[in-house]
C-alpha cells in the first residue's frame, strides 16, 4: 500500500469516527427531526473532512506565492490568488477593497561582527519597519536591563552612539504577549532618545533561530532593531564581563514613503435575513524569511475553504455569512482596521466575528477576549462542538491579531483557540514552512469554524449587543491591555 493510500485509509476512519461522534448526539436547537437538523452540518463537516482543499491550497499559496509581507508584490499575489478562488468557486460578490498604506519597507542584508577584543561574526535579523545603520558602522557594546516600569537602569550618557543589548524579560510578566510588546516599543523610543545606535534583542528562540515584528513600531521604528540568535548574545554577554566590547553593524533596510495602497479581499453567502453578519477573518500576509504557513496562511487556508464549501453544498444561512482576508496584521492590524472603517455602518448588525491566527494545531474551542457575557451563550449555541472536544469557552485572551479591531468597537468577537504545539518555535522566523503543518489538524480546525460560524448564523438571537466605548474602555484596563491598544490607536477617550 503506498503511503498516499496509507494516509487516506486514517483519514476515512478518522472522519468517519468523526461524523457518529457529531452526528449521534444532537445538535442544536429547533424542533425539527434530528435527520432534518443535522444533515447540513454532516454535509459541511465531511466535505471539509475528506476533500483536502485548504492543505491543497496551503500549499499552493505557500510554494508560488510564499513569505507575504505588506505592502510587497507577494502580497497583492496572495490577494490576486485568493479573489481568483474565490470567483472560481461561484462567488460572483468576491471583490478587492483598497486602503492607504503609510509606508513600505524593503528588507535588506544584515550583518553583524565583533571586533574587539575578538573578531567573530554574529547572527543578527532585522525587524520589521526598522530603519537601516547607514552602512558600515562600528560602535560600543553595552547591555542595559529594564525595571519593572519600563525604565532603562543603564545611565543615558553611556547610551550615546552604543549597540545596546537590552533584556527585556525582566521585572514583568511577559507570559502575557502584549507586556512585551509595550516594553519592546517603550525601550525603543528611550534608546532613540538617548542617541543609541542600535537596539539589540535577545531572540528567545531556540537553535540560533532569529525572530521578527513590526508590531508597536509601525510605520517606522525610531532606530535599527536586531534580533541576535540567543546563543550569539550569550557569547557577548560572557565577554562583557571581561571587558569592553566593540561590534560593527551593517543594516540595509530601505523605506517607499510614496503613496501606496494595501488590499483585503471580501466574499460573502447572503443569509435570509441579511441585516445580521457572521464574519469570519483571517490575514494573508506574513514574513519574508520563511512561507507564513503557520502564521497566517493556515488561516486563510481555513476560511477560503470553509467559503469554498459552503457554497458548492448551497448552504443557506439565516444571517449573512461574511469572510474576509485582511492584510497588514503584522504591522498593526491595518486590513481589519480598514475593514470596521469601511462597514461602520453595520458593525450593529454583526452577531460575532470569528478569527483564527494560532496555527493549525488540535483545536480547543474559543477565546472571548474579556467579554464575559458572551460566555453563557457562546457555551450553548457552540455546545456541539463537545464531540471534537473543542467546545473550551474561555473569557481570557490577548488581542494580538486581526481580534483588537472589532473588541476595541465593541463587536463580539471569538477567536478559534488551539493547542500550543511548536506554533511560538515558529512564530515570526525562518522555519514557518508547509511542512510543519498537519493536514489533520488543519481540516479539523476548518470544519470547527465552519460549525461556529454556521451555528451563530443560524441562532434565533444575536450571541451579545454591541458594547458601549465606555465598556470597551474599562474592558481594556481590566485586562491590562489599554497600553498595547494605544500604540495602535493612540490614548482612549476616557
Amino acid at each position: 500500500m503506498s503511503t498516499v493510500q496509507c494516509r487516506k485509509g486514517k483519514s476515512s476512519h478518522f472522519v468517519g469516527m468523526l461524523l457518529v461522534l457529531l452526528f449521534g448526539t444532537g445538535w442544536a436547537v429547533s424542533q425539527e427531526s434530528d435527520a432534518d437538523r443535522n444533515a447540513p452540518l454532516e454535509h459541511i463537516v465531511g466535505a471539509i473532512m475528506t476533500r483536502g482543499g485548504a492543505m491543497a491550497f496551503l500549499e499552493t499559496l505557500t510554494d508560488t506565492v510564499g513569505g507575504r509581507v505588506t505592502g510587497s508584490a507577494h502580497s497583492q499575489a496572495a490577494a490576486e490568488l485568493i479573489l481568483k478562488i474565490l470567483k472560481d468557486a461561484g462567488f460572483e460578490n468576491a471583490h478587492i477593497e483598497d486602503y492607504p498604506l503609510a509606508a513600505r519597507w524593503q528588507r535588506g542584508p544584515a550583518s553583524g561582527w565583533v571586533v574587539s577584543p575578538v573578531k567573530q561574526p554574529l547572527l543578527v535579523g532585522s525587524y520589521g519597519w526598522a530603519p537601516g545603520t547607514s552602512g558600515r558602522v562600528e560602535v560600543p557594546l553595552i547591555v542595559a536591563g529594564v525595571g519593572a516600569d519600563g525604565k532603562l537602569s543603564a545611565d543615558p550618557a553611556k547610551l550615546r552612539g552604543a549597540a545596546v543589548l537590552v533584556d527585556l524579560t525582566s521585572g514583568t510578566d511577559l507570559s502575557f504577549a502584549p507586556n512585551y510588546v509595550v516594553r519592546r516599543s517603550a525601550v525603543a523610543h528611550q534608546l532613540a532618545a538617548a542617541g543609541a545606535a542600535a537596539m539589540l534583542i535577545q531572540s528567545e528562540k531556540p537553535d540560533r533561530m532569529l525572530y521578527t515584528s513590526a508590531a508597536g513600531i509601525y510605520p517606522r521604528a525610531p532606530l535599527p532593531l536586531l534580533s541576535v540568535a540567543r546563543e550569539d548574545a550569550l557569547f557577548l554577554l560572557r565577554l562583557l564581563k571581561k571587558g569592553e566590547v566593540k561590534v560593527a553593524l551593517d543594516v540595509q533596510n530601505s523605506f517607499d514613503l510614496t503613496p501606496a495602497k494595501e488590499r483585503n479581499v471580501i466574499a460573502e453567502i447572503p443569509g435570509t435575513h441579511p441585516d445580521q453578519i457572521v464574519l469570519l477573518g483571517a490575514h494573508f500576509d506574513s514574513w519574508d524569511p520563511a512561507q507564513g504557513a503557520k502564521d497566517n496562511g493556515s488561516g486563510v487556508a481555513e476560511i477560503l475553504e470553509i467559503a469554498r464549501i459552503l457554497k458548492s453544498l448551497g448552504v443557506k444561512p439565516k444571517a449573512t455569512i461574511r469572510f474576509a482576508f485582511f492584510s497588514g496584521e503584522e504591522q498593526a492590524c491595518l486590513g481589519s482596521r480598514a475593514y470596521v472603517d469601511a462597514y461602520k455602518d453595520q458593525l450593529d448588525r454583526h452577531r460575532a466575528v470569528l478569527i483564527t491566527d494560532d496555527g493549525a494545531q488540535r483545536p480547543l474551542g474559543f477565546v472571548l477576549h474579556g467579554r464575559t457575557d458572551l460566555e453563557g451563550p457562546a457555551r450553548r449555541v457552540l455546545s456541539p462542538l463537545a464531540a471534537l472536544s473543542a467546545n473550551a469557552i474561555s473569557a481570557a485572551g490577548d488581542l494580538t491579531s486581526d481580534d483588537e479591531s472589532f473588541v476595541v468597537l465593541g463587536v463580539p468577537t471569538l477567536s478559534l483557540a488551539v493547542e500550543p504545539g511548536d506554533y511560538d518555535t515558529q512564530h515570526h522566523t525562518i522555519t514557518d514552512t508547509l511542512d510543519k503543518v498537519d493536514p489533520q489538524m488543519l481540516a479539523l480546525d476548518t470544519a470547527v469554524l465552519a460549525v461556529a460560524a454556521y451555528q451563530i448564523a443560524n441562532t434565533d438571537q444575536p450571541l451579545a449587543r454591541r458594547w458601549t466605548a465606555q465598556e470597551v474602555t474599562d474592558l481594556l484596563k481590566r485586562t491590562g491591555q489599554a497600553e498595547y491598544v494605544e500604540l495602535d490607536y493612540g490614548r482612549r477617550e476616557q
